[in-house]
């Protein structure tokens, strides 16, 4: 029995209706909209079918030090998860008092990071930083009597490579030892790795 060009056609296209999906964030989330410089960027899932990692992240075999993994948890500092950062990006929309940063070095972070994020790198939290004055009065800190008032800075959820990666809990403990509050800290462990993992947009 021969088959036709038209019904191999047919066959094709069905597959290809089969293959493309939508696929979700959640099963009530297709995406959500981040600000990125001032521009709406669309943060959804990717719907390439075979889609691989980052090939910045395929390299499992990360030696120890410095690729060690990463505490679960940071003092009192929250940790969270990628719905959890995924909702931070909507409120800072509408609040400016959140940002979402970058704690990796700027080689990191030209290589794809997550959107609305700024790079701040850990290198610069340090306690004795050239421009460490400079950030914490950027992020709503001042000097009282010579010491530093953080009750209105604002609340960042800080991230780095991923759960071998110390850059974000470098700079999460460099702002506890400073005095910034545990409460306006959020830590998001998993970092770009996971978040490429789960195939959720890049910039």
């Amino acid at each position: 029995m021969k088959i036709s060009i038209v019904a191999i056609t047919l066959i094709l296209i069905e597959t290809q209706m089969v293959i493309a999906k939508d696929i979700k964030i959640t099963k009530d989330i297709s995406s959500i909209v981040a600000k990125d410089k001032g521009v709406d960027v669309v943060i959804k899932r990717t719907q390439k079918p075979n889609s691989r990692l980052n090939s910045a992240f395929l390299n499992a075999d990360k030696e120890c030090p410095p690729n060690c993994i990463q505490p679960m948890s940071i003092g009192d500092v929250k940790t969270v998860g990628e719905l959890e950062v995924l909702e931070f990006i909507k409120e800072m929309k509408d609040n400016s008092n959140m940002l979402l940063i970058d704690a990796r070095t700027r080689n990191w972070y030209k290589k794809g990071t997550i959107p609305a994020s700024i790079n701040l790198p850990y290198t610069m939290l340090k306690k004795e930083g050239k421009y460490i004055n400079k950030i914490l009065t950027l992020l709503g800190g001042h000097k009282v009597n010579g010491k530093w008032n953080f009750d209105n800075v604002q609340t960042l959820l800080i991230f780095g490579n991923g759960v071998w990666d110390d850059q974000a809990t470098l700079a999460i403990k460099s702002l506890l030892d400073m005095g910034y509050p545990a409460d306006k800290l959020r830590f998001y462990r998993g970092g770009v790795q996971v978040w490429n993992l789960a195939g959720l947009t890049t910039k």
